[in-house]
């Protein structure tokens, strides 16, 4: 199994592609811990998608705005499972917005809801991460990845300030990467491209629709990327577009 006996922080992990990525990880063998601003969605989300193995999940209620919720949640994931591996961070809000039509709160609105709620997580788990033993035969100490959008790269109009503040959290988990390249630490962002969710039948065409990367596509690629089996990909923007190569 690709996880087997290392604990993993999830966060984001109830929304439409959240659900898959804890299954995901379960499966291969994962403890997780489930970050969520709520306890009732991440029961929800574990009730859905960790049937048979709850035992191995680990609610964190917790609001990545606040530093200090983002260190808890790393202390309380270390307290009950004894060390972490790896961070998936699945977690922003943001805001749609002409640049010409918007407004510094706009804006702000991106750079909290992307870019500091990441390093409010990255952050302490690196940390810890950079203070725990590697694992005997492991190649890494610790995998960080977070998922961005393809806006950080070419922004799609409404989705600038978005792409702005990806971009950041892009550059972000580079500047990690090569910080700590002889530490051990692996960090990565996801850039995707569309999902295929139930929400996204609103705004795709049924050509766009069938190219879109689904949610169990992209949580299998979560799952390899937080494995140690992934130490080979190493300070990577790394595209998930499924079928949309065009």
């Amino acid at each position: 199994m690709l996880l087997e006996d290392d604990v993993v922080l999830l966060a984001g992990g109830t929304g439409r592609v959240g659900g898959p990525s804890l299954r995901a990880f379960l499966r291969e063998g994962a403890s997780v811990a489930l970050l969520s601003r709520t306890r009732q969605a991440a029961e929800e989300t574990i009730a859905t998608h960790a049937r048979g193995a709850a035992g191995r999940v680990q609610v964190v209620v917790a609001d990545l705005l606040a530093p200090e919720d983002g260190a808890r949640a790393v202390r309380e994931t270390v307290s009950r499972f004894g060390r972490l591996d790896g961070v998936a961070n699945l977690s922003g809000r943001g805001s749609f917005v002409a640049v010409a039509d918007s407004t510094l709160d706009d804006f702000m609105i991106n750079l909290r809801g992307f870019a500091v709620t990441n390093y409010n997580l990255m952050l302490p788990a690196l940390r810890h991460m950079l203070a725990q033993d590697q694992r005997p035969g492991a190649r890494s100490r610790g995998r960080l990845v977070v998922v961005t959008a393809g806006s950080s790269r070419t922004p799609q109009p409404r989705f600038g300030l978005m792409g702005a503040a990806k971009a950041a959290v892009n550059t972000f988990m580079l500047a990690i990467a090569r910080e700590h390249k002889a530490d051990g630490i692996v960090s990565n962002a996801l850039v995707l491209g569309a999902v295929a969710t139930e929400a996204a039948k609103d705004y795709l065409d049924a050509q766009s629709f069938a190219a879109a990367s689904t949610p169990e596509e992209l949580a299998e690629t979560l799952a390899f990327l937080v494995s140690d089996r992934s130490s080979g990909i190493n300070g990577v923007l790394l595209d998930h577009n499924a079928r949309e190569v065009d």
